[in-house]
């Protein structure tokens, strides 16, 4: 302790007197009692001082682990949340983190982020992300993007089949793992909408609560992996262009928000649409973020008014508030499948990704050094000639279509 007196307690000495001569050993019964009244006290004082340090650090053990398919606004969404301008390059498995204060705390906390890449080959990169240690401190965020809406089942399938096959195989110990689906159980169960979003992630209310006895809602937790979810479904604003070019109506999205929200209710998961070139709902995802993590208040309600701002937290929905879309459904039942009714557009395949989600970043100097290799193999062609001989060397760099470029790799940062 800063500027605090040493002390050394040596058992075995005897107490001496402020002369350096030993004290009198024969006191009474009384002055005895009393210096083990104050020896308690002051063991008491120094277990105290501990116990407050000790609780004014922030917890070091918090991660998120982003998944989602290519273009589906990943390391985008990840640059807002940490509140930087430039993405960066997801490839392998990708480490970021973001910096969280608070007042009560001696030190700043990082939240841990880590994103895998779009190729399901490299899954076995998760055991660095998520293990049997950090499975009760991981919150899992599934990104799907609002410019392909008929690839929302087939994704979400497909990186649930993922995860679940990566959890089963950690060898998580049963208790644990319990301990985990309870916690998430209790989240729906005791949620309130008068309490709003105030009770914390690291507390699990009292089994001896009223509303832990009640069943779970229909539809709800029918696949419950003992790990907390957030769907985002990225790039919103592009709702525009889906009614623009594509003639959608408002039944296509009422359609599509009653499917996600279904998917949702079945492992338990909070629901967000943003658009982080807009900024739509990102300080929202940050805020519920650290207060799923950290316990941090989040007073703001479930909203589903504005389409391309939707935000329900985990307990909120209900079959029941999801069946207020079907009235607008009127081309289709509501049982119908995503696929059949959101389908890709006839003829060439059409992407709505803007621009600059086509732009290659280069952070590891791969582009430049594969481009110097092919110009040379393609008789040393400088970047002056013909755009055909341009595009067909871009081509062959990148191995368009996609493939497995770059190889698995994590990126510490």
């Amino acid at each position: 302790m800063a500027g605090a007196e040493e002390i050394i307690i040596m058992p075995n000495d005897d107490y001496r007197s402020s002369e350096g001569t030993p004290a009198d050993t024969s006191s009474t019964p009384s002055v005895q009692a009393n210096d083990a009244i104050a020896m308690k006290n002051f063991w008491t004082t120094i277990l105290g001082e501990i116990q407050t340090r000790s609780n004014s650090q922030p917890p070091r053990d918090k991660s998120v682990l982003v998944l989602g398919d290519s273009a589906s606004g990943k390391s985008t969404l990840v640059a807002k949340l940490k509140g930087t301008k430039y993405p960066r390059k997801c490839l392998g498995l990708q480490y970021d983190y973001i910096v969280v204060r608070d007042k009560s705390w001696d030190d700043s906390a990082k939240l841990n982020v880590w994103t895998l890449d779009s190729d399901p080959g490299h899954a076995g990169l998760l055991r660095f992300a998520l293990n049997d240690q950090s499975f009760p401190h991981t919150l899992v965020m599934l990104t799907l993007s609002m410019t392909e809406p008929w690839n929302w089942m087939e994704q979400m399938e497909q990186w649930m089949k993922v995860l679940n096959n990566h959890i089963a195989g950690l060898g998580i110990a049963r208790e644990v793992k319990e301990r985990g689906k309870t916690r998430i159980q209790l989240m729906w169960q005791c949620y309130s909408e008068t309490d709003g979003n105030h009770h914390q992630n690291n507390l699990i209310p009292e089994m001896n609560n009223e509303r832990y006895k009640l069943p779970l809602p229909e539809g709800v937790l029918a696949t419950n992996l003992g790990i907390e979810m957030i769907v985002v479904v990225t790039k919103s604003d592009r709702m525009e262009v889906l009614e623009k070019d594509l003639c959608y109506r408002e039944e296509h999205f009422d359609f599509m928000q009653q499917w996600i929200r279904r998917a949702c209710l079945r492992y338990g998961a909070s629901l967000f649409y943003c658009s982080a070139m807009k900024g739509t709902n990102c300080d929202l995802l940050h805020q519920y973020l650290l207060h799923r993590m950290y316990g941090f208040p989040c007073a703001t309600h479930a909203s589903v008014i504005d389409r391309d701002a939707v935000f329900i937290p985990a307990g909120w929905d209900s079959v029941q508030k999801i069946s207020i879309l079907y009235e607008n459904l009127h081309s289709w039942h509501q049982d119908y499948r995503l696929s059949d009714v959101i389908q890709p557009p006839y003829g060439s395949k059409v992407s709505l990704a803007r621009q600059e989600d086509f732009e290659i970043i280069d952070e590891y100097g791969v582009f430049h050094s594969r481009l110097k290799n092919k110009r040379k193999d393609h008789g040393r062609r400088t970047l002056g000639g013909s755009a055909n001989d341009l595009v067909i060397i871009v081509r062959n760099i990148c191995n368009w279509p996609p493939a497995t470029f770059p190889q698995p790799m994590i990126e510490c940062g």
